[in-house]
Formats: C-alpha cells, sequence, structure tokens
C-alpha cells in the first residue's frame, strides 16, 4: 500500500455514505488548519511508494484531507467538501487506518500523539434532516 493510502473500517453501527465502495482512501498532503494555525504540510520522500494524485486517470472522489479542529483533533474530509444544499461532512462511523509515517509528522505539528485510526467525515444531510436530528 502507498504511503498516502488509508484503509477504510467501519464501525458496527457505520455506515458508508460518500466512502461508499471505497476500501481505501488517498491522503492529501494539504492540512487544512480550521483554527488558522499553519503548521505545514505532510510530506512523503520522493523514494517512498505514493498515489500520483496529478494523473489524469486518479479518481479526485478518493481524495481526502486531513483537518484539525483544536477542540475535536483531527478528522478526515472530502477534498470535495462542499455538496449542493446539503450540510456536512459529518461523522458516520467509518475509520481509516493511517500510516505512522503520517500520524508521526501530525503529532510533531500539534505537539501531543496521534493514534492511527482517524475519523473519515463522508456523510451529508439536508437541513431538514440535520434538524431534525438534532432535537
Amino acid at each position: 500500500m502507498a504511503f498516502n493510502q488509508a484503509h477504510l473500517i467501519t464501525s458496527t453501527f457505520g455506515s458508508k455514505d460518500f466512502t461508499e465502495g471505497l476500501d481505501q482512501i488517498v491522503i492529501s498532503m494539504i492540512v487544512d488548519w480550521s483554527d488558522n494555525i499553519d503548521r505545514g504540510e505532510l510530506s512523503i520522500p520522493k523514494h517512498y511508494s505514493k498515489i500520483n494524485i496529478e494523473d489524469p486517470v486518479f479518481d479526485k472522489k478518493t481524495l481526502y484531507q486531513f483537518e484539525f479542529r483544536p477542540q475535536f483533533g483531527f478528522h478526515l474530509k472530502p477534498i470535495d467538501e462542499f455538496k449542493d444544499n446539503l450540510i456536512g461532512p459529518m461523522c458516520n462511523g467509518v475509520i481509516a487506518e493511517v500510516p505512522s509515517r503520517l500520524t508521526d509528522q501530525l503529532s510533531k505539528m500539534v505537539g501531543y500523539p496521534i493514534g492511527k485510526y482517524i475519523p473519515v467525515h463522508d456523510r451529508y444531510e439536508t437541513q431538514e434532516v440535520y434538524d431534525i436530528m438534532c432535537r
């Protein structure tokens, strides 16, 4: 497996939404620092195996990126995260097993240990469903 790929695991009560039909996702080296403190990007040495996301035949729906929120930590979200008239992405019980080469870098960036299992936010809802589920 390439060093910028993660194997997907669905929890007991989870279900895939945007990741339906995928066993693995590809991870972008760009991190979305939602607290606006830029801690840098991830890197993989040139001689390591990785998926080329610039390849014209690469399927962009498999591309995810880390997002960091100080109150929740890291999660993975689709690189194309905005969907017309939908709210999300949100967690749906899908977890990615991320290579330690990446989680070690994330740990150094934030100053505390990051586990190899990272939640994948791949669920979207309409505003109406979201309102009902939040009550």
